[in-house]
């Protein structure tokens, strides 16, 4: 008896032609079969993490695209792997559950789009998962190898460090309130802080050249607000982290927007989520150095004996990063 293709095979059948990286000479066995298989060289440690978007939790259908959703997977994903310092991406595994509505061109556009953001960042797609769902998910899990550094954790930080930030601060939250008020307008005004929201650059090169040069104690990626990554230190740390971001952190778009919003910046670049920069902390005798080779990290703390974090030269309210 002869069967036909039914839509789910189709995706998959797509998939599989879409996802091919002939370049990648590591990559075995790719998607198509139960496992993906990668050659691993001697002396190399694989790095692993893995992250996912949920519609409802992390964004609303109503501005969300495909491309702006395949994007900031790819780059949430990476950003995990900067943090660590001396890691090289290789590659991933993505997987989605997909309401019945959502429309046949959808996933197709999203899997346009991670592709492209793949071949940006150097990386393959060696396979994912499928199914059906309530709400529209999508999924990644990532590797990458150490180099010559050391891995950096979140552990390390002592008293008498500094504490540094390299990325944007606030500029993924101010997105989202522009992204949710629905005006046309507004986004037109603030593009950057869109942007800033879709596709955060993942700090790649920086969390490299930390590890290499062993410039940090600690380090994490900024996902969650600077004054929750200073919590997450002193927690792990078992210390006190003292939080004093300068004007120089404040984009001159944020300060912008700021000024129309009624609220004073650092309300964003304490409190915001999702910039995903880098946190991490350096004893002083680093300073010179980590200002020589990473001139955008600014000193943003300082790490004291004790327990918690305290926010220095603000009086207004922080809250926890929450989406919705």
């Amino acid at each position: 008896m002869k069967t036909g293709k039914g839509a789910e095979a189709r995706l998959i059948e797509h998939i599989e032609k879409t996802f091919r990286f002939p370049g990648d000479s590591r990559l075995l066995l790719g998607p198509g079969d139960d496992c993906a298989v990668l050659r691993h060289g001697a002396g190399r440690d694989l790095v692993i993490t893995t992250d996912e978007i949920v519609e409802g939790t992390h964004y609303l259908a109503r501005f969300a695209t495909p491309e702006d959703l395949a994007a900031k997977l790819m780059r949430i994903n990476l950003s995990d792997l900067a943090s660590m310092g001396d890691v090289k991406p290789v590659s991933c595994v993505v997987g989605s559950g997909l309401r019945k509505e959502t429309p046949p061109e959808f996933p197709r556009r999203f899997m346009k789009e991670l592709k492209r953001e793949a071949l940006r960042f150097g990386i393959s797609i060696a396979g994912g998962n499928l199914a059906g769902a309530r709400e529209d998910h999508f999924y990644m899990t990532v590797w990458g190898e150490t180099g010559r550094g050391r891995v950096v954790t979140r552990y390390g930080a002592k008293p008498g460090d500094l504490l540094f930030n390299v990325g944007p601060l606030g500029l993924a939250a101010a997105g989202l309130e522009v992204l949710m008020s629905g005006k046309a307008a507004l986004k037109r005004k603030f593009p950057g802080l869109v942007r800033a929201f879709w596709r955060p650059e993942p700090q790649l090169a920086a969390g490299a050249l930390i590890g290499r040069e062993g410039l940090a104690s600690a380090m994490l990626d900024n996902s969650d607000g600077l004054a929750r990554s200073a919590a997450i230190i002193a927690e792990l740390s078992k210390c006190r982290v003292l939080l004093s971001p300068g004007e120089g952190v404040c984009a001159p778009e944020l300060r912008a927007y700021c000024a129309l919003a009624g609220k004073p910046w650092r309300y964003y670049a304490i409190g915001g989520g999702e910039d995903y920069g880098l946190v991490f902390t350096a004893p002083p005798a680093r300073l010179a150095a980590v200002k020589r080779l990473l001139p955008a990290a600014a000193v943003v703390g300082r790490v004291e004996k004790g327990r918690g974090a305290v926010i220095e030269n603000y009086d207004g309210r922080i809250k926890s990063f929450e989406h919705f």
